[in-house]
């Protein structure tokens, strides 16, 4: 059974908000992130992702059940091209890793919204990089363009897929 995507409605913000949680404790190994006295990490991806149109939330599910989320935007935060959809977020739950969700979730984006892609990742996660190296060019149909970043004096690889091969 493929993964699918599953947009989420601002009803279902606290599952995703739990969701987040996950996401920033593998995230810590990549960032400081400390926890909060009351054990939780200071984390939120506020309400844009309900109020701006340009930003799009979603639960990746496999064999129908939560598996992870997608957070994806329009525009580039690297160039400011307008035509490029951004992956802001993505995370799948370490018990689906491995077994093509990821992948197949994100074969879902690209084609959900056609067109160009960027994905960054920062530069201490290898793991991160090939995934999406991956992906993108079993995608793609070639590999993707790949170029190192920085902001903020942190490492990036943006990783960019230009779409489909046309035959």
């Amino acid at each position: 059974m493929a993964a699918t995507l599953q947009p989420i409605a601002r009803a279902q913000a606290p599952v995703l908000d739990r969701l987040v949680q996950l996401y920033a404790h593998d995230f810590s190994a990549h960032m400081p992130l400390a926890l909060g006295p009351d054990g939780r990490f200071d984390v939120s991806f506020g309400d844009r992702w309900w109020t701006d149109q340009d930003h799009h939330a979603f639960f990746v599910r496999w064999h129908d059940q939560l598996a992870g989320f997608a957070l994806v935007r329009q525009g580039s935060q690297v160039t400011a091209a307008p035509d490029v959809m951004d992956v802001a977020e993505f995370f799948v739950v370490r018990g689906a890793r491995r077994q093509g969700v990821g992948t197949q979730a994100a074969h879902a984006l690209f084609e959900t919204f056609p067109g160009g892609w960027e994905m960054r990742v920062r530069r201490t996660n290898r793991a991160a990089k090939t995934f999406w190296v991956q992906a993108a060019e079993t995608f793609g149909g070639r590999p993707p363009g790949c170029t190192p970043y920085v902001k903020d004096g942190v490492d990036w690889d943006v990783i960019r897929l230009a779409g489909p091969l046309v035959q």
